[in-house]
């Protein structure tokens, strides 16, 4: 039998206290648990909290960015320039034409000359023929698709044009010329270009290059980012990014160049909703209007259109392989591989486009051999367009102000097609840049200005403008605002007054004697002749012919001042006209463009319209917004005018302008020279049968230049008829205009074998069938 251990009182009080201990173990486990439980819960409490709040916030973020960005992407995504355009050429049967000005014209352009047209943009001549593949192109009055058409001269003319079908046309045109790109305050400069005008090979090396996946992905490729990785470190440099198009307009478009975190998310969310939202190709649009290029001075060259122009000179549809590889070879880094001033650099990454063309199908291997051996050629850099034509284009300025004042019309990119003629403007600024040192040298005078300007007869819209000597400074214009004594350019609006009355005749005499002549105020004005010289009786013709002032002031007095002014006024003359008798001897100040628009009125047979510069103007998308109502009003006697021109051909002839005759022999041309008091002022003002020029030579500080009109203005109007292809005045005889023999020494009508006489045009109201002698 065993004995059993005891159990004591010390045994039962360790006993009790394991237990106790034990208890208390468990409870504080317990309450631990009940810690541990409710921080675990606290912390997933917060964590839910948190992560719906943040996906809340997240959500809000995505919901902000999809309005900014589909707000900015659906509306008018870019301020682009204002875009000025000079005249189009016309072409029609029988036209006053020559091949050099088309030809200058189609250089103008960048047409190419070859043997065989294989796409347009390419020109042909055969002998007297001159074949066109003119570019598509939305003129203001709708757009035309590319056409091929021939055009055929004969003697002085074109004699026909025909298609490539042989079939004979009413009429064809060129595309204008772009003169200006007129830029905002965004410093871009872009030019639109719709998704299908962008040819297939040029999208197609784009994505190659930058973006294979471009049209599987949703706007983030992960992907593209680990076969960039690849590439990069097979060629031991970077050769492809990551990030697709998609995001790279998102940075260029919404987002700064900062290389941040929070950048490269914000551009995720964006290429994805950007993604989910518009179609690829819109997308794609976008981008190859967005990316930027280069820099034109202090303009950012933006888009595949632009650049096309900005470095070939051409548009986007006619570059070769070698400059589409170029341009996308530029996409890294325009001004890394800027052209003009790292052509290697640019070389080798072109070249590299290329080898990734052809080994993608989208080349030949001949193809890319020829591409390959090309040269980077690029055109210089030019200034901006905006200091072409600084006088013309403030001219522009100012009627684009009244006529489209709404800010958000311009910014959206509006077209501006003018009436600048550019062999009329490139013969006007050589005649200036030429002409006023060969007068300061030939009459040792110096410090001359001048304004010129040409109007298009039939339109009235200004063809050509120089605003002063130093062709490209834009600053004061004058041409519009300077305002100088007119001399005797007023005289044509005096014998006009005269002849508007039937008992006036060009062949009538006029006396040239001295005279005095006592205002209201009782101050006595005695008029002189340039020669200070007196002929007696002189015929009306004459008189007007050799600008011989007595005669003309007696005239003037004879019909009245107040005729006189009005006649000026109904010529185009709008400002106020002091009744003095001066005026008749041109004490009236007026601009060369008042001048002009008188002047325009008497060319084209007493019809008066306003002079303007802008033909038509467009929006972005094509829609007219104006178009220049050419409304003309018979303002004057048509027989009178008629008259009145006949004594401004004998101007040219045998006046103070025959000078025109000796360089012109077989031309009939118009005009009447001017000069103010003290040769301060030297004035010419003629026309051919389509253009009128007004000619001004002076000093701005208006002292004495030493020039009569017919020896400084009237040098700068030959020089710029010239190189130009005038055309002679033809005239249509109104039907109550007759001619008649009038002795000039009498006045008289007489029968040819009665002494000296001269055929002039008269009234039939005073025709005399058989006059005696």
């Amino acid at each position: 039998m065993t004995d059993k251990k005891k159990r004591t009182p010390a045994n039962k009080s360790n006993v009790k206290a394991n237990t106790s201990r034990k208890n208390n173990t468990q409870q504080n486990g317990s309450k631990m648990q009940r810690i541990k439980s409710r921080v675990l819960s606290t912390l997933w409490s917060f964590f839910w909290k948190g992560t719906i709040a943040a996906i809340f916030l997240v959500a809000i973020y995505i919901i902000y960015l999809d309005a900014k960005i589909s707000r900015q992407f659906e509306g008018n995504k870019w301020e682009l320039p204002v875009q000025v355009y000079a005249r189009s050429m016309q072409f029609f049967p029988d036209q006053f034409l020559n091949e050099d000005e088309v030809l200058w014209e189609l250089k103008r352009l960048n047409y190419s000359r070859v043997n065989r047209i294989s796409r347009t943009g390419q020109y042909t001549v055969q002998g007297r023929t001159i074949t066109i593949h003119r570019r598509a192109f939305e003129f203001y009055d709708g757009p035309e698709t590319a056409r091929i058409f021939t055009l055929n001269f004969a003697g002085k003319k074109l004699a026909n044009i025909v298609d490539n079908q042989g079939r004979r046309l009413a009429g064809a045109r060129l595309e204008p010329v772009q003169i200006a790109r007129i830029g905002n305050e965004s410093r871009q400069d872009r030019e639109f270009v719709p998704f299908d005008k962008f040819p297939n090979i040029l999208k197609e090396t784009l994505l190659v290059v930058e973006d294979r996946d471009f049209y599987q992905h949703h706007g983030v490729s992960a992907l593209s980012i680990l076969r960039a990785l690849y590439a990069n470190i097979k060629a031991g440099r970077t050769v492809q990014g990551g990030s697709t198009l998609t995001q790279q307009l998102a940075k260029n478009f919404y987002l700064t160049r900062d290389r941040t975190l929070i950048r490269k998310v914000n551009e995720a969310f964006i290429a994805l909703i950007l993604d989910f939202r518009y179609s690829k190709d819109e997308i794609l649009e976008a981008y190859l209007n967005e990316v930027f290029l280069g820099q034109a001075y202090n303009q950012g060259v933006h888009g595949m259109g632009l650049a096309a122009d900005f470095y070939f000179g051409k548009p986007v549809d006619e570059l070769e392989f070698d400059q589409v590889a170029m341009l996308v070879a530029m996409v890294k880094g325009p001004s890394f591989y800027n052209p003009r001033r790292y052509p290697e650099r640019v070389m080798e990454r072109r070249d590299l486009v290329l080898r990734l063309m052809v080994e993608n199908d989208l080349i030949t291997t001949p193809e890319y051999r020829a591409a390959l051996a090309r040269p980077i050629d690029v055109q210089p850099l030019k200034a901006s367009r905006m200091q072409s034509y600084p006088g013309y284009l403030e001219l522009v300025n100012r009627e684009l102000k009244k006529l489209v004042p709404d800010d958000d019309i311009v910014d959206s990119g509006i077209r501006i097609f003018t009436y600048l003629d550019l062999q009329k403007q490139t013969a006007m600024e050589d005649a200036v840049k030429k002409g006023l040192p060969y007068l300061e040298r030939r009459f040792k005078t110096e410090d001359l200005e001048t304004a010129m300007l040409s109007v298009n007869v039939e339109k009235a819209g200004v063809s050509a403008l120089v605003a002063g000597r130093q062709l490209k400074f834009s600053g004061f214009n004058r041409v519009l605002d300077t305002e100088r004594n007119i001399g005797s350019l007023v005289k044509p609006a005096i014998y006009l007054s005269a002849l508007s009355n039937p008992n006036y005749h060009l062949g009538m005499l006029l006396d040239d004697s001295p005279l005095e002549v006592t205002d209201g105020s009782g101050k006595v004005w005695s008029p002189e002749n340039f020669d200070h010289k007196f002929r007696g009786q002189v015929p009306m013709f004459e008189a007007f012919s050799n600008s011989i002032n007595i005669p003309a002031v007696n005239l003037g007095l004879d019909v009245g001042v107040n005729r006189v002014a009005q006649t000026l006024n109904d010529l185009g003359v709008s400002k106020s006209i002091p009744l003095y008798p001066s005026l008749l001897l041109g004490a009236l100040e007026l601009s060369s463009f008042d001048i002009a628009e008188a002047y325009t009125t008497l060319a084209a047979d007493g019809k008066q319209s306003e002079l303007t510069s802008v033909m038509a103007i467009t929006d972005s998308l094509g829609k007219l917004v104006y178009e220049h109502p050419v409304q003309k009003s018979q303002t004057l006697d048509s027989d009178a005018v008629y008259m009145t021109k006949y004594g401004m051909k004998r101007v040219t002839k045998k006046g103070t302008a025959k000078r025109l005759n000796l360089h012109f022999p077989s031309i009939q041309l118009a005009g009447k020279t001017g000069t103010s008091n003290d040769l301060r002022d030297s004035w010419f003002a003629g026309f051919d049968q389509n253009t009128v020029t007004v000619a001004w030579i002076g000093r701005d500080d208006n002292k004495p230049t030493g020039l009569t009109g017919s020896q400084g203005a009237l040098e700068l109007y030959i020089r710029y008829l010239k190189p130009l292809n005038p055309q002679a005045i033809v005239d249509e005889r109104p039907k109550s205009i007759r001619w008649a023999f009038i002795n000039p020494k009498t006045g008289k009508q007489s029968p040819p074998s009665c002494g000296p006489v001269l055929q002039l045009p008269i009234r039939e109201s005073m025709f005399e069938p058989r006059p005696g002698c």
